[in-house]
């Protein structure tokens, strides 16, 4: 005999559908994996990006054992910090403490442990990939994973301290994950110069993976409150706080809780991201869930966008060490040595982005006489073609990383202004059908631009 309720349904079965919904809300669990890539004091803002992304995580509600981070960690203790253990990642008026986001942040990867090869690891779960005692991510099928990145990038490639993470090495990763089921949904923001040049033609929409990224793949990404806008407490940071993709979706997330839908917030973000064209890639079929159900779902911080903020505050990411060069210098006192030393600094920055725009360009005028007396799948029909920004999807091949690796080798390694002109390397790769022609061709133009010391 089974009493029967509810049109028909007995009352066992009844429990038995309430206890299964109980196991599966027990199993299911959040997962975080946050990323600053660089270091240096000039890159203050993405530690202060990645830190607020943590405290975000951890305030609602994700265990420190389920979030993995990051962070080369040489910010909240450099000289040049006004407040010596701390970070903040916006501005506060005089007489108006700051959020402090460095507080308590557990830290898991630090130093010469931000490599993309132990990134690529956490994802994946391979913990024979990782120093001894370090975190991978553990998630199943049943679990939510969010990722967090901020750093430097160029077409198909985002930086991290020594070394590149390619977009072909980055996409085999997550299909990893897909094939192991190592989540039922991703979501994945992605703070870097051509950051959508990471995904675009390259995620599947069959994967479950919903990713953003702060500028679309052929354009740079901006910095937030700069000078003069750094200002916390009436102390000058001397840095930008924050990226303006990254502060608009934190402070989004801080000020209206977790209710809000991922297609929500990123209708806010690219309302509020005007500099740059914030992208959206991958499974989109689902963007009508909760942030919360990514970000964890409980109390939010208490925030708004900052009222310290002015439209001189935010700053094109390839600009910003000139900028902060500059401002060190009008902020120096007149004929100091403080302030001899801040224009010699300026001087510096800007004789090296002239000689990096100089050295490729000799490069692409190499690369174009030599294309000219070869059997080539040419695409490139003067010299500027190099400039242009490559054709999605950006395919790293064998060419295009040997010959990055080249160019650090003989000393014309990226920095943050001349990480743009990997879009000549792709354009060079891509005008031979023989990947060992292209790779032949662009190291022995790369040898003539830079010698080898």
């Amino acid at each position: 005999y089974q009493r029967r309720v509810h049109g028909g349904i007995s009352e066992m079965k009844l429990i038995a559908v309430c206890l299964a919904l109980v196991v599966v809300a027990v199993s299911a669990a959040d997962w975080a994996v946050i990323v600053a890539g660089s270091n240096s004091y000039g890159n203050y803002r993405h530690q202060a990006d990645a830190c607020h992304a943590y405290q975000i995580l951890h305030k609602n509600g994700i265990p420190d054992e389920h979030i993995i981070t990051f962070m080369y960690d040489d910010i909240a203790s450099d000289p040049s910090n006004p407040f010596p253990g701390k970070i903040f990642n916006k501005p506060t008026d005089k007489g108006t403490a700051g959020v402090d986001v460095y507080a308590n942040v557990h830290k898991d990867y630090t130093g010469a442990d931000v490599t993309p090869e132990h990134f690529l690891a956490v994802l994946t779960g391979n913990a024979s990939a990782v120093p001894k005692g370090k975190k991978v991510l553990q998630s199943t099928k049943n679990d939510r994973v969010f990722v967090f990145f901020s750093d430097h990038g160029g077409p198909g490639l985002i930086a991290f301290p020594s070394s590149y993470l390619y977009a072909t090495d980055l996409i085999p990763a997550l299909k990893t994950m897909y094939t192991n089921k190592m989540y039922s949904r991703m979501v994945f923001y992605l703070e870097a110069c051509e950051s959508g040049s990471m995904f675009d033609k390259l995620l599947p929409t069959s994967w479950g993976i919903y990713a953003t990224t702060a500028s679309n793949p052929g354009e740079s990404s901006w910095g937030d409150y700069c000078p003069p806008n750094d200002m916390v407490d009436g102390k000058e940071i001397n840095s930008c706080l924050g990226d303006l993709y990254s502060t608009n979706w934190m402070e989004n997330a801080d000020q209206v809780g977790m209710n809000e839908t991922l297609e929500a917030q990123f209708n806010v973000i690219k309302k509020e991201t005007t500099q740059s064209e914030v992208m959206q890639y991958g499974d989109q079929s689902w963007t009508s869930e909760r942030i919360g159900d990514y970000l964890g779902d409980t109390v939010s911080l208490s925030s708004e966008r900052s009222s310290a903020q002015g439209s001189s505050s935010k700053v094109a990411a390839r600009d910003i060490p000139v900028h902060l060069a500059y401002y060190r210098y009008v902020r120096a006192a007149k004929f100091s040595d403080e302030s001899k030393q801040a224009l010699t600094s300026l001087r510096a920055i800007l004789d090296a982005r002239e000689l990096a725009e100089t050295r490729f360009t000799r490069l692409s005028e190499i690369l174009y006489g030599t294309l000219n007396k070869r059997q080539a799948n040419r695409t490139v029909r003067n010299v500027s073609d190099y400039f242009a920004n490559p054709e999605t999807p950006i395919i790293s091949t064998q060419c295009v990383k040997s010959a990055v690796n080249a160019l650090h080798a003989n000393g014309c390694g990226y920095d943050d202004y001349s990480i743009q002109f990997h879009k000549v390397i792709v354009n060079a790769c891509r005008q031979y059908d023989s990947e060992d022609a292209a790779t032949q061709t662009v190291m022995s133009a790369i040898i003539v631009v830079c010698p080898a010391k």
